[in-house]
């Protein structure tokens, strides 16, 4: 019963050590409508539109984000894979581990669409958008969730929106790490 509590702020809250500063230029929003939230992120990368939509489709290299143990993907066709999560978080004095499924359909180079099939949401889907722009490209993130708790969805609103900017900022970050690793197959 704990772990449908404890969701949300596992979920939106990144408790391990990672820079404090948040990515220049990330833009974060939050809007809730009773108990549907919308979710919407963007930044700009000096990767180009074909290795951003690399980098976002690199599935089992989510490990490198904050509080991911594991990350499995299996592809199920040319554009739609299967993705299971796991995560360990540290809440207070709560060790929990989360599980998900997820399923994503690709749109080479433009989008990926995603949808839990499974997990600790009761909804969670969205999109990842790229557009190119002079310096490299810009993804975007529009996302619609769920959350399967007993939290207050006041108190929900408020680790929402600081959840997104640090897991934004982590996710902004490893794709500028990657800006020198353009993948082979690339011809922007």
């Amino acid at each position: 019963m704990i772990k449908p509590i404890l969701f949300l702020l596992l979920f939106m809250t990144n408790n391990i050590a990672w820079s404090d500063a948040h990515y220049h230029g990330l833009q974060v929003d939050v809007k809730r409508d009773g108990p549907l939230y919308t979710l919407i992120a963007s930044f700009d990368t000096p990767l180009t539109k074909c290795a951003a939509y690399h980098y976002l489709t690199d599935y089992e290299a989510a490990k490198n984000l904050p509080g991911v143990v594991e990350s499995l993907a299996y592809r199920q066709s040319a554009n739609k894979v299967k993705v299971k999560r796991t995560a360990d978080e540290q809440v207070l004095f709560f060790h929990i581990r989360l599980h998900s499924v997820m399923e994503y359909k690709e749109k080479p180079f433009d989008s990926i669409a995603f949808t839990q099939l499974t997990g600790d949401s009761k909804t969670f889907q969205g999109t990842w958008d790229i557009e190119p722009n002079q310096h490299g490209s810009t993804i975007r993130f529009k996302g619609l969730w769920e959350p399967d708790t007993l939290i207050p969805l006041p108190i929900i609103d408020h680790f929402a929106k600081n959840g997104l900017i640090d897991r934004f900022s982590a996710i902004a970050e490893l794709a500028e790490k990657r800006k020198d690793m353009l993948p082979p197959s690339c011809v922007d």
